[in-house]
């Protein structure tokens, strides 16, 4: 990266205009991918009890219809979102590296061609001289700095979206239980359609069918008592998935301001670049602001589903049976409803929270710059 940021400035003091740009989205790329390995470095600790917390989370042994289907949606949602990150990052490391091996095996073929590197590193030395195996070396050397980068930035991509993947799928697995924490039967008032009738299948074990055959039979103090461990359970859990929030907060808040600051920057140059450099069968910079804005938008999306599955746990302790409960249940599911109401999110450094909204709002910035830079360069 130190070599490329040397050559930017060298760039910019001859007054390149277009070959400054072209190398700015290379250079920001190098940033965040830096800035996200060194914080996973730093935290390396508190990633591993994080792994560890989850993996305890994770359901054991025959689970229920309905929690797999939550599990099974989220690890599929999960599965194609990291297969089409890494594939966008992988096309942006090959697009970089193809054009310059195949000028390399034309020339090993016989034709004449003029070599090209991948990218503009400065170097004390002349790459094209007459030095054998010097100009594959510093190939060589540059395409491992590619996909090195590039597999930087996955690794703290990529770790960010999955430990939000499994803390918003513990969060949809929180709301089925408090869906099934009461068992209120069906009258007059109380429908098959409605959301309570709808779970009183799940609800409905031996002992219920038994209470509901002999009403004799049941037993108020062994209800309310499944009912508080359930409810502790409940509650220990959701404690359990702010504070991991929090952590995942503390590690990468710094890293996403850095990340969407630079967003902004990317996606307007490689536009700039698009409209004005490449042209119509190129493709690099095409593939850059594809992998940016793919990039942006999943780990926007995964802010958005944390926010909109932690308010929810509120949603569904009021939409529960509440009312069936004891007078020291109720006061608790209250005091819960309370804290549920404050969305859990991750934020970049305090500015702004993560989620769909701050990537339109990514799109409307960048766009201001493009239309900018536009009326610069023609001026």
């Amino acid at each position: 990266m130190t070599l490329e940021a040397i050559n930017m400035l060298q760039t910019a003091a001859d007054g390149s205009f277009l070959d400054l740009f072209t190398m700015m989205p290379c250079v920001g790329y190098l940033l965040v991918a830096l800035a996200k390995a060194l914080k996973i470095k730093m935290n390396r600790s508190v990633f591993e009890n994080l792994v560890s917390e989850l993996r305890d989370m994770w359901p054991h042994g025959q689970i229920p219809q309905d929690e797999h289907e939550v599990l099974s949606t989220a690890l599929n949602q999960l599965k194609l979102l990291v297969r089409a990150y890494f594939s966008c990052n992988m096309m942006l490391g090959s697009i970089f590296i193809l054009p310059v091996l195949f000028v390399y095996i034309k020339s090993w073929l016989g034709y004449d061609v003029q070599f090209i590197l991948p990218f503009g590193y400065w170097l004390p030395f002349d790459p094209y001289q007459d030095i054998k195996y010097l100009f594959e070396i510093v190939f060589f050397v540059m395409t491992c700095h590619c996909f090195l980068s590039a597999l930087s930035m996955m690794a703290g991509d990529l770790l960010f979206i999955v430990c939000l993947s499994h803390i918003t799928t513990q969060f949809a697995l929180l709301l089925v239980r408090i869906d099934k924490l009461f068992h209120v039967p069906i009258d007059d008032q109380l429908v098959e359609t409605y959301p309570l009738g709808m779970y009183l299948p799940f609800t409905k074990n031996k002992q219920q069918l038994e209470i509901e055959n002999n009403p004799s039979s049941i037993d108020d103090n062994d209800r309310d008592k499944r009912i508080e461990e359930e409810l502790v359970f409940i509650i220990e859990r959701h404690r359990a998935l702010i504070r991991l929030s929090s952590d995942i907060e503390n590690m990468y808040t710094f890293s996403l301001l850095v990340n969407f600051m630079n967003s902004s920057v990317i996606i307007c140059f490689c536009l700039f670049c698009v409209a004005f450099v490449e042209k119509w069968n190129e493709f690099i910079y095409k593939i850059f602001f594809t992998t940016a804005i793919s990039q942006t938008f999943i780990l926007c999306w995964y802010g958005q589903r944390l926010m909109d599955t932690s308010t929810g746990v509120g949603e569904a302790l009021y939409n529960c049976g509440w009312y069936t409960a004891t007078h020291k249940t109720k006061k608790s599911i209250l005091i819960m409803i309370h804290r549920a109401q404050k969305e859990v999110h991750i934020t970049t450094y305090g500015f702004s929270v993560i989620s769909l909204a701050s990537y339109a709002t990514i799109l409307r910035t960048s766009w201001s710059y493009f239309t900018l830079l536009i009326n610069m360069y023609k001026e």
